[in-house]
């Protein structure tokens, strides 16, 4: 009984000095430089080993299909609702009411948050866009499809403008309401590529649907620049794709 006791001490000792919190599955501060950056996500928490060991992680480089194929149908049904902008410490997040619906081959998902990345994290052709707009949608059963939009510099985009004239400057900081409909972040074109990945963050979950739309929006560089003196750079390198394939035309 004794010995037991003792070994039981040693272990929790032995967990404690790995930096290791008594529950293996609670989460760690995660960041993107030093030791806190994406090299080092998978070994800052038991629940992160996805961000290390997953066969399913996002982002990646798109090479771009050689030959035209069958394309998911996507149909977007958003509109006009009061948000707020939040700093969560990792990026600038826009929580979005009821009522935003994307339809994927007729299966109905409903957009929960969107947020953004400096550089962009998905890289299509070896090519890297100045910013990437994540959509963040889930069905009832809890499945993930996310949106992802690329930006390049150019005129303002004008649908951000009341949110990037009220951002927050710092973690924990939420705007006031804004009116905002997603809508303006979609470009006109359709043409999409899509593949089966993960989150882009810890704790890095595989099963996520990813559809980036081909054509970029844009910002402008003074926007993007906000963002930047804000929150800093803020993309996951590309993963391996380990035989998956990528979709699209």
């Amino acid at each position: 009984m004794m010995s037991r006791l003792l070994l039981m001490i040693l272990l929790l000792i032995v967990g404690m000095g790995d930096g290791w919190a008594a529950d293996e599955h609670a989460p760690s501060h995660w960041g993107y430089e030093g030791e806190e950056s994406a090299a080092h996500w998978g070994m800052r928490s038991p629940a992160y080993m996805a961000c290390e060991a997953g066969s399913h992680q996002s982002p990646i480089n798109i090479a771009m299909p050689r030959h035209e194929q069958q394309q998911e149908r996507l149909v977007f049904h958003y509109q006009s609702t009061g948000v707020r902008a939040l700093d969560n410490g990792h990026t600038i997040q826009v929580n979005v009411p009821s009522g935003n619906e994307l339809h994927l081959n007729s299966q109905t998902y409903y957009l929960s948050q969107l947020h953004f990345h400096d550089p962009s994290e998905h890289h299509v052709d070896g090519r890297t866009y100045p910013m990437e707009i994540h959509l963040v949608h889930k069905d009832r059963k809890g499945h993930v499809v996310v949106i992802g939009v690329l930006v390049e510099i150019g005129p303002p985009n004008q649908s951000l403008a009341e949110l990037w004239a009220m951002l927050p400057m710092k973690a924990g900081e939420l705007s006031s309401e804004h009116p905002f409909n997603p809508q303006g972040l979609i470009p006109p074109n359709r043409h999409h590529f899509s593949y089966h990945g993960s989150l882009t963050t810890p704790p890095c979950t595989e099963g996520v649907q990813w559809i980036v739309l081909r054509d970029p929006i844009s910002m402008s560089a003074q926007q993007i620049a906000q963002f930047v003196s804000i929150i800093g750079e803020n993309a996951r390198p590309v993963q391996p794709l380990y035989g998956r394939g990528v979709q699209g035309k």
